[in-house]
């Protein structure tokens, strides 16, 4: 016969005790460790005892702004879209124009058409980069109106 059950551990983990008797009737186990419970920075989430855990867990970000940007048109240097912005999470991208792809670039110093990250040339298409970095884009022959949201 086997059990199985689950409980928090004291260092944030969720485990599952395992017995198995065996036909001596003695029942042989322990603890199997499942996963860890982490926060979106690594930190331990968990706390309390695995008699009365607690657990924390956010509810995605406190703010968020939203604008429209334009790219550039290649060759020219990449055009900011977002400036740098501390706390900062993220920031998702829509191409509102869609008739040409737009690339994103780390710098103004490259055009970014065949190095800078792609999104497509759809209206609608969408991206979300996770920096509070400056980012940069560029766009092969017209300029693409961008929706910027970001989260923070």
């Amino acid at each position: 016969m086997a059990a199985l059950s689950y409980h928090f551990g004291t260092r944030g983990y969720l485990g599952f005790n395992t017995y198995i008797t065996g036909p001596d009737g003695i029942s042989r186990g322990g603890v199997i460790p499942a996963f860890s419970l982490v926060d979106s920075n690594g930190v331990n989430a968990g706390a309390g005892t695995s008699a009365s855990p607690t657990v924390t867990q956010s509810q995605g970000t406190g703010s968020f702004a939203t604008s429209q940007a334009a790219s550039s048109i290649s060759p020219a240097a990449a055009l900011s879209v977002v400036a740098a912005r501390a706390g900062r999470q993220a920031v998702t991208f829509t191409n509102i124009t869609g008739t040409q792809p737009v690339y994103f670039t780390a710098n103004a110093a490259t055009t970014g058409v065949t190095t800078g990250f792609f999104l497509a040339g759809t209206a609608g298409a969408s991206v979300t980069i996770a920096t509070s970095a400056q980012i940069f884009a560029t766009s092969p022959t017209a300029a693409q109106t961008l929706g910027v949201l970001e989260t923070f």
